[in-house]
């Protein structure tokens, strides 16, 4: 019986060992991840995304825009945008002929009054 009990117990844990060597060969899912299909990017036939406006440095050599992780002034090009003009909280810029307002996000931590 004692025989038995043994074969049972190595059986099961060679059992878990090989579960357990499989899934970490495995990519692990993210949870936060959002599904695939909701994830922006440029597919076939579809226009190109909004470039994503970051900061905005006002300065007194000049304004910069931080778009898409790049520092530009006004007449910098950027994909296919170009910057017409940087004002304190949006940036004017010009895709295929037609001018956009490109704006920040509202602050989480909004002032004191």
């Amino acid at each position: 019986m004692r025989g038995g009990s043994v074969f049972k117990a190595l059986l099961i844990t060679a059992l878990l060992f090989s579960t357990m060597a499989h899934a970490s060969s495995e990519v692990p899912i993210d949870p936060t991840r959002p599904p695939a299909r909701l994830i922006p990017g440029v597919r076939p036939g579809e226009q190109a995304r909004t470039p994503v406006l970051q900061e905005i440095l006002l300065g007194a050599h000049g304004s910069r825009a931080v778009i898409d992780g790049r520092t530009l002034r006004v007449g910098d090009e950027h994909a296919d945008a170009r910057v017409l003009a940087i004002y304190p909280q949006t940036v004017l810029i010009e895709r295929n002929g037609k001018r956009e307002y490109l704006r920040m996000a509202n602050p989480v931590i909004q002032p004191s009054r």
